[in-house]
Parts: structure tokens; C-alpha cells; sequence
């Protein structure tokens, strides 16, 4: 499948993009807050040791789960997906999806990280662009250790559809923590006419954290294909040198039945441009993407993250550390009762190598079909 194409550097790779709810701090007390729990755990863990047990100061936990975050990050600008099924070539349609995974690139800045959410948590969003016409997102996670989430996002309007698994794989590697997003995505685009069925898989970076330096970055190599028009994207995402240079580098080419036809270079946070047959123009511009509200049903299942999670956040919000390391242990122990309690994913199955959601159905009514799941 396409996303084994997937490459990895041995070397370090970019970047940063916060959200909205993000904590901010300065530099200084990052080095006198972090620096002795960074001293602490790298002088304990050896090279190559998995990571993802390990216990993290209260006070740099991003205030969303990492279910949450997920979702925050799939639907924040999922007008780039849901329009590319209005474009009437394939070239077209194949830009607007590289679009839509460009605005997928994110991460939260240095040393904050998502809470790690457990077994059976879900996320309910929706987002309205008009009274007729919702994209909704369902997703699960289905395993704690290693962090795994399943998401679908569907729009039957538009006849579109977006699935995908995440796995994170942290590892230790002295001067640098090297997180392998180990999953795949698919996007399918169904026209309502019956003139194309496509399907697109995408790959999703790598990143690293960068000890020495305090930041994190993408890493690696990602390739977008749609193996029906013989038409690839692959990205390059460069590593910011220890002196001089620039963040978030990427470029890219994209090639038509093996044919060079594009290349694209810039800033997946700022600007990208491409070059073609056409010239060279803007191809993305993220200062200029507006953020989408995400809203919850009104009845969701009692795994719902934002409920779950609500108080925790809250602390962490209003920087109350002391009250949110009391919620997060009270939070440990009833999360730990959910998931004996959690027999399996109650929205997706595994069918061969591949997640799948067990009734489309179940995404705008998450409720209503939860017991027939």
C-alpha cells in the first residue's frame, strides 16, 4: 500500500503550530521549570527505549486529549477536503486534497504534549456549513499503549469521506525524541453523478523532539497518491540546521503517470508555492485559513472525551496545576475502571490489516446506534 513508501532521515526534522487553547510560556522558565525533569529522565532512559509510559510534570500537558487534539487538527480546515469534489478534473480534484493534508500539519510547541487518553475514549464533532450540509467526525481510541486512535469524517452532501488510524511510536534517541506516526488515510470521492469513484491515500510525517535545541519538528518524507489517475504527491519536510536556516521547510513534487508536472517549496506553516507548466503562484497560504467551529451533538455516549476531560482541562486552562494533578489522578483511576469495562472498540473493527467504522450511520448519531454496535 502507499503508505509503506513512507521514508524516514536518520538525521532531525521541523516545526510548530499551536492551537488556539494553547498554554504559552517564555524561554526562561521553560529551562528552570523542564530543564531538571529533562536532566532526570535523560540521564535514566537508554537509547531507543519507548516512551510513551513516562511520567510528565502536570504543568505541560496540552489542555486536550490526544483524541481531541486529533480531531481539532482534521477538521479545523476541512472546507479544503469537502472541495474537492466540486472540481471538475482530476488534477484539480488531487490539489485540493494535498491542500487539505498540508493543513493537517501541526504540533503543539515545545515541551507540551496532549494527555494521553485511554481505551474507548471517542470524539464527537461536527462542523456546519450551512443547515443542509455537515461534515462530521467520529473517532476512538483503541488502544492506550501504544497511543491508537481511528477517526472517520464523513459528508454525505458532498460525497466525501476520510478515514484514517493513528499509532504513536515515541523513542528515545539521546539528543532527540523521534515519534514514527505509524497508520494510514483514505480519502474517497464519490461524484453524484457516477462520472469518478476516487480513492487517495495519504501518509502522515514523523516528528522530533528536539532536546538540546527545545522545539519539535516534522520529520521525514510523506507521499499522497490517487492510484486511479496515476497522479503522487510527495513532500519532503527539511531539517532546520543547528545554526542558520529556517523552520518548517518542505518541498515537494508531484508527478502524473510518472511524469514530472509540478514541484512545490516553502513553509507548511506560512507559504507554499507551486511551479508548473503555468508559472509559479501561491499554492498554500496558512495565515490565510480561517479556523472551523467545532460543535459536539447534543447527546453523546458517556466515553465523549470533552466530557470526560472537562474538568482536567479546565484546571489546566486557568493554570491551577495543583487541582489538575488531583483531577488527573482521580481521572487515572475512573479511566482505568472504563477500560476493564471497555470490551473492544465500540465503533470500529479491525478487518484484515485495516480499520474499519461499523456503521457510517453512527457518525452524526453516535447515541442513537451505539447499542447495535
Amino acid at each position: 500500500m502507499l503508505w509503506k513508501h513512507k521514508t524516514h532521515q536518520a538525521t532531525e526534522s521541523n516545526t510548530t503550530h499551536q492551537e488556539e487553547a494553547q498554554v504559552e510560556c517564555e524561554d526562561v522558565s521553560l529551562a528552570s521549570m523542564f530543564g531538571p525533569f529533562l536532566k532526570n529522565y535523560t540521564n535514566c532512559l537508554a537509547h531507543g527505549q519507548q516512551i510513551t509510559k513516562m511520567p510528565y510534570p502536570i504543568n505541560f500537558y496540552f489542555p486536550n486529549s490526544s483524541l481531541q487534539h486529533q480531531a481539532t487538527i482534521q477538521m479545523s480546515h476541512v472546507d479544503l477536503l469537502m472541495a474537492a469534489n466540486l472540481q471538475q478534473t482530476p488534477i484539480l480534484r488531487f490539489l485540493c486534497v494535498v491542500q487539505y493534508a498540508l493543513s493537517t500539519c501541526s504540533l503543539t510547541k515545545f515541551p507540551y504534549k496532549p494527555i494521553i487518553g485511554f481505551k474507548g475514549e471517542t470524539a464527537h464533532h461536527h462542523v456546519s456549513h450551512s443547515a443542509e450540509d455537515q461534515t462530521h467526525f467520529l473517532g476512538e481510541q483503541i488502544s492506550r499503549e501504544p497511543p491508537t486512535s481511528c477517526f472517520y469524517i464523513n459528508n454525505p452532501a458532498r460525497g466525501v469521506t476520510h478515514t484514517g488510524n493513528i499509532e504513536l511510536c515515541p523513542k528515545f534517541n539521546k539528543t532527540h525524541v523521534a515519534v514514527n506516526m505509524k497508520g494510514e488515510q483514505k480519502t474517497t470521492l464519490v461524484d453524484p453523478y457516477g462520472r469518478w469513484r476516487e480513492e487517495y491515500f495519504m501518509e502522515i510525517p514523523d516528528f522530533a523532539i528536539r532536546l538540546l535545541r527545545m522545539h519539535t519538528e516534522l520529520t521525514g518524507g510523506i507521499a499522497i497518491a490517487c492510484p486511479a489517475n496515476g497522479l503522487v504527491c510527495t513532500l519532503n519536510f527539511k531539517d532546520k540546521p543547528m545554526f542558520g536556516g529556517h523552520k518548517n521547510v518542505i518541498v515537494g513534487k508531484i508527478t502524473m503517470n510518472n511524469v514530472d508536472i509540478a514541484t512545490l517549496e516553502g513553509m507548511w506553516d506560512d507559504i507554499i508555492r507551486i511551479t508548473d507548466s503555468a508559472g509559479t503562484r501561491d499554492f498554500f497560504n496558512r495565515n490565510t485559513l480561517v479556523k472551523n467551529k467545532l460543535e459536539q451533538p447534543a447527546e453523546v455516549p458517556v466515553s465523549a472525551g470533552h466530557k470526560v476531560w472537562e474538568p482536567l482541562v479546565k484546571a489546566l486552562t486557568e493554570k491551577d496545576y495543583k487541582t489538575a494533578q488531583a483531577v488527573k489522578d482521580k481521572l487515572a483511576v475512573e479511566n482505568e475502571v472504563r477500560e476493564n469495562n471497555c470490551h473492544g472498540p465500540a465503533f470500529f473493527r479491525k478487518e484484515g490489516e485495516h480499520w474499519q467504522i461499523v456503521n457510517p450511520s453512527l457518525c452524526s448519531n453516535p447515541v442513537g446506534g451505539i447499542s447495535s454496535a
